[in-house]
């Protein structure tokens, strides 16, 4: 120690070590620049207001849902990050933060995938969960005509039918051709998905999606896998199944969606069904559009739930990349309580919204 500070010495470099640096660093320079121009970079972002006429909370527990109050609940951002290794590998991941984890940026997904062949590749690492239409890019509100995609067949509450979930851990096989004006598509996925309620492993699915000439687009799904670690002990190593059809259209400005899905958790209280369906006419920037959904869940358990909605909406595009949306709904719970965080004083609540959503 001199002068009361801790002084450091470093053996003087080499000169064969210097140079192997030099050379080290310029090679990485260089290699930077390059994939700098190589990564591609997109990004969301959606910021929703949305208020709820009575006391209570919907589709997120005490102070985390929709309140009376006024909610920015899953006000989001997010960034998307594409990068190819080589001709054959190539790497995606997505960053997101929201507003209820006070815009922690967090990993939502990212794997790397492998061209076997142009119509063939494989994929591993967190990989969206390909359940429902919507649900591989629901986070991307520009891309469809709502405020939130249909919440009784979405959510992501254990309270609810239990449909989707965000991302799994493993692996995917992916097969994509075109047969005349049909697109068609089969995955392969299985690994394992954390849930805060339990952990779904040896997860095993298939998607079959059929696309004709971007009018109509068909979707089947199913899945199971068994549950671990569960909050409810009777529900620990059962299997968790699921089959879901999907439908939507594009066709002479004329807009739909419709799905359906079944869940089976051999548990009669967890067991149920969801489905909504969705209509709307494209007028210029003008999208208004109707949606009715419906779930169903321990249809002859102790504690069923049962509970429906109505959203009428209108979607104004502000841009190619940017639209505006006013949603007003009608939630009816004819069963227990249904999405909402306690048992609901009126079994008919409103729900008024409005978002901006832009994609860049």
């Amino acid at each position: 120690m001199a002068n009361g500070r801790y002084s450091i010495s470093f053996p003087t470099p080499k000169p064969l070590f210097m140079g192997t640096a030099a050379a080290l660093l310029c090679t990485l320079t260089l290699n930077a620049g390059n994939w700098a121009d190589r990564i591609g970079l997109s990004g969301f972002a959606t910021a929703k207001y949305q208020q709820l006429d009575e006391d209570n909370f919907f589709n997120g527990g005490n102070g985390e849902g929709v309140g009376k109050d006024g909610s920015w609940y899953n006000t989001k951002l997010g960034i998307n990050i594409t990068a190819p290794v080589d001709e054959k590998v190539s790497v995606a991941a997505q960053l997101f933060a929201t507003h209820e984890d006070d815009f922690n940026m967090v990993l939502d997904w990212g794997f790397i995938s492998y061209s076997l062949t142009d119509e063939v590749s494989l994929r591993a690492g967190k990989i969206k969960f390909p359940v429902g239409i919507v649900n591989e890019y629901i986070d991307v509100g520009n891309t469809y005509p709502w405020i939130n995609p249909p919440e009784l067949f979405y959510t992501e509450l254990a309270a609810g039918p239990n449909v989707t979930r965000e991302a799994y851990t493993g692996a995917s096989a992916l097969w994509e051709t075109d047969a005349g004006e049909t697109e068609i598509g089969i995955d392969l996925f299985g690994g394992e998905i954390g849930l805060e309620s339990m952990n779904l492993k040896k997860l095993l699915g298939m998607k079959i999606r059929l696309d004709w000439n971007d009018i109509v687009a068909f979707q089947a799904t199913y899945y199971r896998g068994t549950m671990r670690d569960t909050a409810m002990a009777a529900m620990e190593g059962k299997i968790h199944s699921n089959i879901a059809l999907g439908l939507n259209f594009d066709w002479n400005d004329l807009i739909g969606y419709a799905e359906w899905a079944k869940t089976d958790m051999e548990l009669e209280a967890m067991n149920g069904t969801s489905w909504y369906a969705t209509l709307g006419y494209q007028m210029d920037e003008w999208l208004p559009h109707l949606t009715f959904q419906h779930f169903s869940k321990g249809k002859d358990s102790a504690t069923p739930q049962e509970q429906e909605m109505v959203t009428a909406g209108v979607r104004y595009d502000l841009s190619d990349n940017s639209d505006l949306k006013v949603e007003y709904s009608r939630i009816k719970t004819k069963k227990g309580k249904g999405l909402f965080a306690n048992t609901p004083a009126d079994d008919t609540a409103g729900r008024f919204g409005i978002a901006v959503d832009v994609v860049f």
